[in-house]
């Protein structure tokens, strides 16, 4: 199979400079949807273990979701041009062990959208438990300027989001060590601290969300896709296409930018890292 993105890292948000907590949506050919990727068969492999293990952990719903969660299902399957796995599950854990992507059915209530139903299992410091049945101001609260300035623009995206649209986004940071599911952050922090800088500095990653949202026309919700990239860090920045702009967008992140990703942790490990290779 030929790849979309023949070199590491396939995402490279940080080109565009430090993290921004805006909507910043791309509209993209459905074709582009779920396309392979190199992150495929790891995102895919990884979400059937989680399922298979820890369901309850990465698995959520709320009563009244099951048409969407099957609409949800059948858009994918229409997508990849396969069928579900009869796992005995409910339809989005079936959907979710087709893709490398996490899924998450948003459908609207008396005005809001909340979390209905999502197949976790790769999250970036947040977990299933604490996203379901929340709605968009819930879910952003955290977020810098997230409540209500950035929850409001994804809402009026979501009403406004036509049948046949699709639209992806980016968002990046740097992680200690290669887990994918990690719905808390602060273990891997601790682990980093304890190491100290200079060991600490082989084991940081660049870890990207790539997030897709398409309409689920029938049911009236949102399908909001995850998938996560996760690569060293060191050969990135020994790359001179990607060193340097990489670099910039970490020195350059806002203070509540830093803040809210925890980077204080990793400060010290990073700046090793990155005075080792010259930047």
């Amino acid at each position: 199979m030929t790849s979309f993105f023949p070199d590491r890292p396939p995402y490279r948000p940080f080109l565009s400079g430090p993290p921004k907590f805006k909507v910043g949506l791309k509209k993209i050919e459905a074709a582009e949807w779920l396309r392979p990727d190199p992150e495929l068969q790891a995102g895919r492999a990884h979400g059937a273990a989680m399922l298979d293990q820890r369901f309850s952990e990465v698995f959520r719903e709320i009563h009244g979701s099951a048409a969407a969660q099957a609409e949800a299902r059948a858009m994918v399957e229409s997508a990849l041009n396969e069928t579900a796995p009869e796992a005995g599950e409910p339809d989005l854990a079936r959907a979710r062990r087709m893709v490398s992507d996490d899924l998450v059915v948003m459908t609207a209530e008396d005005g809001e959208w909340r979390t209905a139903a999502l197949a976790l299992c790769q999250p970036t410091f947040f977990s299933a438990g604490h996203a379901i049945g929340k709605t968009l101001d819930g879910l952003h609260v955290p977020v810098p300027d997230g409540s209500p300035r950035l929850a409001g623009a994804i809402a009026h995206v979501f009403n406004s989001l036509a049948a046949d649209a699709v639209f992806e986004r980016f968002n990046w940071t740097v992680q200690f060590g290669e887990d994918r599911y990690t719905p808390d952050g602060g273990p891997l922090r601790a682990q980093a601290e304890a190491l100290g800088p200079e060991a600490a500095a082989d084991q940081l990653h660049l870890r990207v969300e790539r997030q897709t949202i398409r309409r689920l026309p029938e049911t009236g919700g949102v399908l909001f896709t995850i998938r996560i990239a996760l690569d060293p860090l060191e050969p990135i920045l020994r790359n001179p296409e990607t060193g340097a702009a990489l670099a910039a967008g970490w020195r350059g992140a806002a203070d509540n930018a830093r803040r809210y990703k925890r980077w204080d942790a990793l400060e010290a490990a990073m700046e090793h890292l990155l005075k080792r290779e010259n930047l």
